[in-house]
């Protein structure tokens, strides 16, 4: 085993390093942004709960101010309760989708980088193609 030899298995070998290193990196970053999405959906879901507690209190408090002043639900007051529900769950479905497209938009590119390091890993191989061949004729 001479020195060319030693000299050309090492050039067709660093490309097909760089390869596998462009996949694991690929496959750390996909996997980070699976926890990423699997935050950004608990957010959502802690976001819905808080929403929908908040809402309920305010129109509670409403129910107990109505109550205390021994006014009884009329058409104004069931108007001005039934305009705070819909805006409040306006706002919930907003928030909660935010937080659903960000969980969305982690995982996307989670499958992007998983995508960009199996093309890295390729393109290793594809580099590596001609040392490889230069490799194969030496031996003959």
């Amino acid at each position: 085993m001479g020195p060319e030899l030693l000299a050309l298995g090492a050039k067709a070998a660093m490309p097909i390093l760089g390869g596998f290193q462009a996949m694991q990196a690929g496959k750390n970053q996909k996997a980070q942004a699976e926890i990423n999405a699997k935050i950004a959906k608990t957010r959502a879901d802690q976001v819905d709960t808080q929403a929908r507690k908040g809402l309920e209190s305010e129109l509670g408090s409403v129910r107990a101010a109505l109550g205390s002043n021994n006014q009884r639900p009329g058409v104004g007051t069931l108007a001005y309760t039934d305009d705070l529900r819909e805006e409040g769950d306006r706002t919930r479905r907003i928030q909660v989708g935010n937080q659903n497209q960000a969980a969305e938009d982690s995982r996307a590119s989670g499958q992007v980088a998983d995508s960009n390091g199996r093309m890295g890993m390729l393109g290793g191989f594809a580099k590596a193609g001609p040392s490889l061949f230069d490799l194969y004729n030496y031996g003959r």
